[in-house]
């Protein structure tokens, strides 16, 4: 918890300092099932921003080196290019003109927020999946947690076939409301015959020590 906080602030204070946003501005996060896309989510709301969970002009588009290209050339906003490294290195690979590897800008931001705190009232998400006040963002993350039955201390395996309203409130809400963990899972699901995925999530599950899962396995 220490580290998503110091992770949240130093995200918050970038895009109000580094990036001159202000309470209510959008963030467009393309990003995959990541704890980068739990930090961020952590460092938007902090800042009082929005997340866009749609990949559309906004104040800041947030993407991944490997999807670089293609958003430079879909949007006109400025492009913000996130570090998918375990430990969240500076990007090694050469990125597009008019993008930019953010990593040095987050980390040389203070540990502690410096702006105004956000409000529970402004506009959390906003995109296909829904829109959405922070405190409402926190009582739908409540009411998803108590329909898989999850009690403090759980742990949650988020698989990204789940529905991509509930994988945005898993990433990062559902944990912080019902006091559980969560582990994101990419890429176990559309590739195989179906027995090797559902062996290869048996065994995330296994090793992460798993309570439940989403979306539930009878789904």
């Amino acid at each position: 918890m220490v580290s998503l906080a110091n992770a949240a602030a130093k995200t918050a204070n970038a895009l109000r300092d580094a990036f001159d946003l202000e309470p209510g501005d959008a963030v467009a996060l393309d990003l995959p099932l990541h704890w980068q896309r739990s930090t961020w989510c952590a460092g938007v709301w902090t800042a009082g921003c929005v997340v866009r969970t749609e990949l559309t002009d906004a104040p800041l588009v947030v993407t991944t080196a490997d999807r670089a290209e293609f958003v430079r050339a879909s949007v006109t906003s400025p492009v913000a290019v996130v570090s998918m490294h375990p430990f969240g290195l500076p990007i090694s690979e050469p990125l597009p003109d008019g993008t930019e590897d953010v990593t040095v800008a987050v980390r040389s931001q203070p540990d502690a927020y410096l702006f105004e705190a956000p409000d529970a009232h402004a506009t959390a998400i906003d995109g296909a999946v829904g829109h959405m006040t922070q405190e409402q963002v926190l009582t739908e993350a409540s009411s998803l947690a108590a329909s898989l039955g999850l009690r403090p201390g759980d742990r949650l395996l988020a698989e990204d076939s789940a529905d991509p309203h509930d994988l945005w409130l898993a990433c990062l809400a559902l944990p912080l409301a019902a006091d559980t963990s969560v582990v994101l899972t990419r890429g176990t699901h559309g590739t195989g015959s179906g027995s090797g995925e559902d062996d290869a999530v048996a065994r995330i599950a296994k090793q992460e020590n798993v309570t439940a899962r989403l979306p539930t396995p009878s789904a």
